[in-house]
């Protein structure tokens, strides 16, 4: 699971707080501070090798995600399923084997947002080819897009 997916949806329920309300202690909030941690201790062990990252992601990141997972487990029974705390508290159960895989390897990021972020021109030019109304169309825009990513 890609840990700024499930801390963007406790963002959106703080989002969706009226401002004034958006500074006090909530369970959105404590649900950001439980991933920032995570990757608070992520940032601090970026020049370890992949193995002392193995060992300090157990000893470091495993309480955090055990008490991220009480937490969880208590707050799922008190909030409305469908509410936006509800949906992000299901969003991070409902992952959380895949949450826990990065304890497993070293070398496996916290998050995927470099993996996401090489994909995302595949995936905005999926609506460009909707445009591409004939094959010598469809062609010229391959070639024109595969030259453009070797580029970059």
């Amino acid at each position: 699971m890609n840990k700024a997916h499930a801390r963007r949806k406790f963002d959106e329920v703080l989002k969706a707080l009226p401002p004034h309300l958006r500074k006090k202690p909530s369970n959105a909030q404590e649900g950001v501070n439980f991933i920032n941690i995570l990757f608070d201790i992520e940032r601090k062990l970026k020049k370890c090798t992949a193995e002392e990252q193995k060992e300090q992601h157990v000893l470091l990141s495993r309480p955090v995600l055990e008490s991220f997972e009480t937490w969880l487990d208590s707050l799922a029974a008190a909030v409305v399923p469908i509410s936006a705390l509800g949906t992000a508290v299901k969003y991070c159960r409902n992952q959380w084997p895949k949450l826990l895989r990065f304890l497993e390897d070293g070398r496996l990021e916290l998050g995927n947002n470099r993996a996401e972020r090489s994909i995302k021109p595949f995936v905005m030019g999926r609506k460009a080819w909707l445009f591409s109304n004939t094959p010598r169309g469809a062609r010229a825009s391959a070639i024109i897009y595969s030259i453009v990513e070797t580029a970059k």
